[in-house]
Formats: structure tokens, C-alpha cells, sequence
């Protein structure tokens, strides 16, 4: 069996793979292009995605198995996979923790003011008199109730917040509140403080935040975006924080990645930007290799995997 990874791997996890399965021939290569001349004669494929058209995926004939190592699969030509039954698996839950830390950082960096006090240090300033609030008893709305989704549950219930959450159909989720069905997500967003997006990017979920969603938000709620750039109508998000109908934004995905330097988001006090890096941390090889060696010992018993086999019909 060949096994091609499109990505660099430490010393010690290589050694750790050919000691544990040596019957498998392995590929790693440090770039996409690199790894092409090799993907015809590939069994499995592991891989962040970048780079491969359909093309590339037809030549791979005897390509049975495909292990993401990031949770978007946007890029992935679902219709040939399901056409010549290629399993794709990727590592969903991944970016629980961080993403779920990184949007408690945006919230309270709301309540208590820290980027106007950033500017304030620029200057040398001693500014004491600014508006402060509290997580405390806000009602926060988290839009897709996954693995990012339950994290961020967990750190609302520590912070005494009232929650509320959207999901499909509704369907209960421990920790939360009140959940609604897809169906009513406006009547979801119009309780809340804040409301964190974090569904996966599908043809249902492209611009499900647009006007009329903004529009039934409180004046005061911020919303906080960890999911993609393209979950968010941008243009209804800058005309609404441009005339204050909502009090503020976190972004860290946008429409067009990186965010051009011409975007009035930029200049916006009420909003913070960071660069698509919500999901970082030193920890994420470590995480992603125990799913993959676990689903490859899976496979090659031929058993199911244990980590999140995607569904091809739903896309994620």
C-alpha cells in the first residue's frame, strides 16, 4: 500500500509511522506540487487540500481513501468521490479548544474595552472613562452546534452566560438553553448579546448571516465569525456596522482571504480582525496525527473509521 502526505511531518512522527506500519510504502512530500508525479500510484492521500483540481483526482486511479488535515473540505470535488466511492475522512473537533478560546478573547475584549485601550498605550494615554460590561448573564447564540460549537458552550456555561443555539433541526444539545432549527435563526439571533458563527461552509450555509439576519439582531449584539468568510454576506455586515445597526464584529474569515487593505473593516473601531487564525496551535500536528494513525489502523483492518468519515451527500 502507497501512502502520499503532502505535507512536511517531523522526524519523529515519520519514524513513528514506517516502526508501526511497515508494510506501507510512504510518500511525505513538503509541498502539493511536489507530491503530483506521485499521486497517480496512491492508495491514500493525506493532505490540508490546497492545490489538487478534478483533474488531478481522476489521474489518482487507485485512490481509495482520503485523510484532510484541516476540518474545511470546500475544495473537495464531492461529486467524483462519490462516483468512484473515495472515503474522506478529516479531522473535525480539531480546532475546538483554540477556536473556542480565540472567540472568549474577542468577547471580553468587547466588554472590557482592550482595543480602545491598545490605541490608548500607542499614545501614552490615561483614559479611565469608557463604557465596561460583562459576559455575565448575556445571552450568546452559537450558530452550529459541532465540535467548535460545543467548545464554545462549555465556555459560555463558565461564564454564567445564558445560551442559546442553532443546529438543523433542533434537536437538543447539552448545555444549551434553547436550540432552534435552521428554519429559525432569526428568531435565534434576535435574543442575543453575542452571536458566534461556526457551521461549515455548504450551499446551505453560504450568506445564511445577510440583511435581513442583521437586521433582527440587537443594536448592541457582536457577532463573531470562526467559520468562513463566505457564512457572512460582508457587504450587509459593513453597511450594518457602518450605521450602527449592530454594536460589532469579530472576523476572522472573510470573503476574499487576505482581507484587502481597501476594506472599510479596517478602519472600523467596533470591529477586531485577525488573519484566519483562530484555529493555530502548537498542538495541532499532535492532534491531527492521532486521528489519522487511528483511522489508518481502521482501514487497514477494514473496520470503519473512528474519526469523522464525511458525509458526501451532506459535504461535511
Amino acid at each position: 500500500m502507497k501512502i502520499l502526505m503532502t505535507t512536511a511531518i517531523s522526524d519523529l512522527y515519520r519514524e513513528r509511522l514506517e516502526r508501526a506500519y511497515p508494510g506501507v510504502q510512504w510518500r511525505i512530500c513538503r509541498s502539493t506540487s511536489e507530491a503530483m508525479e506521485f499521486l497517480p500510484r496512491t492508495d491514500v492521500l493525506v493532505t490540508y487540500g490546497q492545490g489538487f483540481t478534478v483533474d488531478h483526482f481522476r489521474a489518482a486511479e487507485k485512490l481509495r481513501w482520503i485523510h484532510s488535515l484541516t476540518s474545511g473540505l470546500e475544495t473537495f470535488p464531492f461529486d467524483l468521490f462519490r462516483e468512484r466511492e473515495i472515503a474522506l475522512t478529516n479531522v473535525r473537533g480539531i480546532h475546538g479548544v483554540p477556536v473556542a478560546e480565540h472567540v472568549f478573547g474577542m468577547m471580553i475584549s468587547f466588554m472590557r474595552q482592550f482595543p480602545f485601550f491598545t490605541r490608548m498605550q500607542e499614545h501614552g494615554r490615561w483614559e479611565q472613562h469608557v463604557k465596561f460590561d460583562e459576559l455575565f448573564e448575556k445571552t450568546i447564540c452559537v450558530v452550529g452546534l459541532g465540535a467548535i460549537g460545543k467548545e464554545v458552550v462549555k465556555r459560555a456555561q463558565a461564564f454564567g452566560m445564558r445560551i442559546v443555539g442553532v443546529n438543523t433541526d433542533g434537536r437538543d444539545v447539552n448545555g444549551v438553553h434553547k436550540v432552534y432549527p435552521a428554519d429559525q435563526l432569526k428568531r435565534a439571533l434576535s435574543e442575543a448579546d453575542f452571536i458566534v458563527v461556526c457551521v461549515p461552509l455548504t450551499a446551505n450555509t453560504e450568506n445564511m448571516i445577510g440583511p435581513a439576519e442583521l437586521d433582527v439582531m440587537k443594536k448592541s449584539a457582536i457577532l463573531v465569525n470562526v467559520a468562513r468568510g463566505l457564512v457572512v454576506d460582508e457587504r450587509a455586515l459593513i453597511w450594518a456596522l457602518e450605521e450602527g445597526r449592530i454594536g460589532g464584529a469579530a472576523l476572522d474569515v472573510f470573503v476574499e482571504e487576505p482581507l484587502s487593505s481597501e476594506s472599510p473593516l479596517w478602519r472600523m473601531h467596533n470591529v477586531v480582525i485577525t488573519p484566519h487564525i483562530a484555529g493555530r496551535t502548537p498542538r495541532y500536528m499532535e492532534r491531527a496525527m492521532e486521528m489519522f494513525e487511528a483511522n489508518l489502523a481502521a482501514f487497514l483492518d477494514g473496520k470503519p473509521f473512528p474519526f469523522h468519515q464525511v458525509d458526501l451527500e451532506k459535504g461535511y
